[in-house]
Order: C-alpha cells, then sequence, then structure tokens
C-alpha cells in the first residue's frame, strides 16, 4: 500500500509540472503561477480517484487517506517549483519565490480535490 501511494503521489507532482512546463511556452511564468493551482486541483483530483481505484478494499478510510494523499502532493509540488525557480533564477529577468502562504493554498486545494477525487471513485466503485 505504502509504494501504491507513493506511486500516487509523484504522479500528482509530475502531472503539475508537466502543465506547468507546457503552458510556459505560451504564458508567462507570473501567469503560470497565478494559475497553478487550478493544475495540482486537477490532477489532486486525479490522485484521489487513482487511489480508491488502486486500493479498493485494502485501504479503510479512503477520507482520511485521500485528504493526507493530496496534502502530502500539494508539499511535494511546492518544493519542486520553488526548487525549479532557484535553478532557474539565473536565466529569469525577475525572480518569484513562492511563500508560505502559497505551501497553505497548494496543500489546501489539493486535499480538498483530493477527496473529492476518492468521493467521486467511491460512488463511482459502489464501496
Amino acid at each position: 500500500m505504502t509504494i501504491a501511494s507513493l506511486k500516487l503521489i509523484f504522479i500528482g507532482v509530475g502531472g503539475s509540472l508537466v502543465l506547468a512546463v507546457f503552458c510556459s511556452t505560451f504564458i508567462v511564468i507570473e501567469k503560470i503561477l497565478f494559475v497553478l493551482p487550478l493544475f495540482i486541483g486537477f490532477n489532486g483530483a486525479i490522485t484521489g480517484y487513482r487511489l480508491v481505484e488502486v486500493l479498493k478494499e485494502r485501504i479503510s478510510n479512503i477520507p482520511l487517506f485521500s485528504v493526507v494523499l493530496g496534502v502530502g502532493t500539494g508539499a511535494l509540488t511546492f518544493a519542486a517549483i520553488n526548487l525549479a525557480m532557484n535553478f532557474a533564477g539565473s536565466y529569469m529577468e525577475s525572480i518569484f519565490f513562492l511563500n508560505s502562504y502559497d505551501l497553505f493554498i497548494y496543500m489546501a486545494v489539493s486535499g480538498v480535490t483530493s477527496y473529492l477525487g476518492a468521493k467521486l471513485a467511491v460512488r463511482y466503485f459502489n464501496l
């Protein structure tokens, strides 16, 4: 169960980063940081849905586990974005750093949407 949940977290983080990099081809960085919670929310919902789909009967407390998984996905996405901004900082004209308010927003958005995605999967699979 631990390996499956780690895979789900990294899939959610990777999906958010792929969407951000794709959109960076036609949107400036300042706007991408503004819409990044939308990408995180989308991937959080997919993470919650996949959690129920993969683990079905092996998980006992689906709502709690999906929120924890979503919060972890939001926190790791925050860390990955900060790391990428630090590496790319020398190539950019203006440097934007994320703060603790952004961390809270990423974790909250990902946690709520992961819960909603898991709830949708429970209804779909009749668990």
